[in-house]
């Protein structure tokens, strides 16, 4: 694939390797184990499946690009073992949902992380896009012709790869690029703090499930309603996980609750609503039609769920918190969430330390944010206290 500036073609990427093989794949793995540094991205087929997953893993070094076909394998501890390993930087950008869907695919532990999108962050970009930071950087321009395709589907076409490439093989240009400037403004171990915090706590991503309290335009309805809602969420996902489909492609949450509202006991009456396309009503309509008369041969109500709301005391630390960081951010120009993030707010206000040492502990994966801004948090949470 080409990327282009605004009058030409400035770049080729080299050809990348398509890993299917035991073969391709030891080899793969023995070049990156000598590497400094790997950039990692990943493409999943989160709009063409009712459970998605990792369907093609991108791993680039300075000189070579891999593409990694995960379906081909059984077995991918080898790569789980060289992105455990701390003497190798894994670059990534944006990489929270990368790191949280290998998390849950694969079990892979991540150190020693770096990531670019914080790192643009720091330096006060507020665009924070790879195609827009390599456009402004180096006059790369990127398809995006890609962006919701299908990545579970084989064979992937040429182009589909190509795409897929450049989402790695950028990365560490675009880290050299980075570092000098990072390094120029003092926050250079920061930033590799803030992303290996957030590779350590962000949690394997969950996967689906059914829960009716996500549906759109469900808090607008009463108990009653919520029950038939209920009942037709069921009856979506069990249609969606037989054809394994995401739910809101066998009909979405507006149409779902329009349903709810009206009731409608036919085909006839379902199709009055014209929420659903003809289509819809006649390869669903019965089905949905049927448990509609089914719920209200014995309906019954659902309660919205009572959530625990912070007590007063921890709710003033978390704002004061909050005002704290936001005043470090403004007076060192850089944006609240680098100086402290929300996570580790949260967790100051709940535990409400009372000395360093315990302070100290709650702040154990930012241990240069502690040295750097605890006298101040703690100074801070002892005037709350008076």
């Amino acid at each position: 694939m080409r990327v282009y500036n605004k009058n030409m073609p400035i770049a080729s990427m080299p050809p990348a390797e398509l890993v299917t093989t035991t073969e391709r794949y030891q080899k793969m793995i023995a070049h990156l184990k000598g590497q400094a540094a790997i950039a990692i991205d990943t493409e999943s087929n989160s709009l063409f499946a009712y459970q998605e997953r990792v369907c093609l893993i991108q791993l680039s070094s300075k000189t070579q690009d891999f593409l990694l076909d995960p379906f081909a394998f059984d077995d991918l501890s080898a790569l789980g073992e060289l992105i455990a390993d701390e003497t190798i930087e894994k670059l990534l950008h944006a990489g929270d949902y990368d790191i949280s869907t290998l998390k849950r695919d694969y079990g892979f532990v991540f150190n020693n992380v770096f990531d670019t999108m914080l790192a643009a962050s720091a330096l006060g970009e507020t665009n924070l896009g790879l195609g827009t930071l390599l456009e402004k950087y180096f006059g790369i321009v990127l398809t995006k012709k890609f962006q919701r395709a299908n990545w579970g589907e084989r064979p992937l076409k040429q182009e589909m790869l190509a795409y897929a490439q450049a989402d790695s093989h950028f990365l560490i240009k675009l880290r050299d690029y980075l570092v000098p400037r990072l390094e120029a403004i003092g926050w250079l171990d920061l930033l590799h703090e803030d992303a290996n915090a957030m590779a350590k706590n962000m949690p394997p991503m969950r996967a689906h499930g059914e829960d009716v309290w996500r549906v759109k335009g469900s808090r607008d309805l009463n108990a009653s309603e919520m029950s038939l809602l209920e009942a037709l969420n069921h009856t979506r996902e069990m249609l969606a996980e037989k054809r394994n489909r995401p739910p809101f492609k066998i009909f979405g949450d507006t149409a779902m609750v329009a349903i709810t509202l009206a009731m409608p006991q036919s085909l006839t009456q379902l199709s009055q609503l014209k929420v659903l396309s003809p289509h819809q009503v006649k390869r669903f309509g019965s089905v949905i039609v049927n448990t509609v008369l089914r719920w209200q041969e014995n309906p019954g109500k659902l309660y919205r769920p009572a959530y625990h709301r912070i007590a007063e005391d921890q709710f003033e630390r978390l704002e004061s918190l909050m005002d704290l960081r936001k005043n470090i951010g403004h007076q060192e120009g850089m944006p609240s969430n680098l100086i402290l993030a929300r996570e580790m707010v949260e967790k100051i206000a709940k535990v409400d330390p009372d000395n360093m040492a315990s302070l100290e502990e709650v702040m154990s994966d930012y241990p240069l944010r502690f040295e750097r801004y605890g006298k101040q948090i703690l100074d801070l949470l002892e005037r709350i206290r008076r």
